[in-house]
């Protein structure tokens, strides 16, 4: 069932990344709301990373992959994904969930961030994030310029947006 509610904000993916350091992929989000410059960057697995740019890119493959099997058996059992949620952020990962409504029912079911991510998409479902969590691992374009507020950033912090679009996965 649906934990207690936190406040949530509404993001979207801004852009994959590359982290030069480690070569992992990078999902970029971003605050919806217009005037907004908050994003917050989550780093995933290469598979889910490929799932995400796929889905952007607008690219069919002659199979269905994962996060596309799982769009249909959700909705071949007569779900449907609402939306997915990062809710917290502990010893350095973030974990989400997908909410289903399941005949009148809310569901919420744990999964990583880049499963979430990959699923909303294609379900056309709302992606938020805890305010907590975007105010405390998140940070504004601004900051991620000037390289302020290091820590888990500390390899993108004197990139731009110019530079970091200059590596999608």
């Amino acid at each position: 069932m649906e934990k207690e509610k936190q406040a949530r904000v509404e993001v979207k993916v801004n852009f994959l990344s590359i982290d030069r350091g480690t070569g992992a992929p990078i999902v970029v989000l971003k605050e919806k709301e217009d005037g907004s410059d908050r994003i917050l960057l989550i780093w995933i697995g290469e598979s889910e990373a490929a799932a995400i740019q796929m889905h952007i890119e607008k690219i069919q493959l002659p199979r269905p992959m994962t996060h596309d099997l799982l769009k249909t058996m959700i909705e071949t059992l007569e779900a449907k994904v609402t939306a997915v949620c990062v809710h917290a952020f502990e010893e350095r990962t973030f974990y989400a969930h997908v909410i289903l409504d399941v005949k009148g029912d809310n569901i919420e079911v744990d999964c990583r961030p880049s499963d979430a991510i990959a699923l909303a998409l294609r379900c056309e479902a709302s992606i938020y994030v805890v305010e907590e969590v975007l105010t405390e691992q998140g940070f504004s374009e601004q900051e991620l310029a000037k390289g302020q507020k290091p820590d888990t950033k500390d390899v993108l912090q004197n990139l731009d947006d110019d530079t970091l679009k200059q590596y999608t996965v």
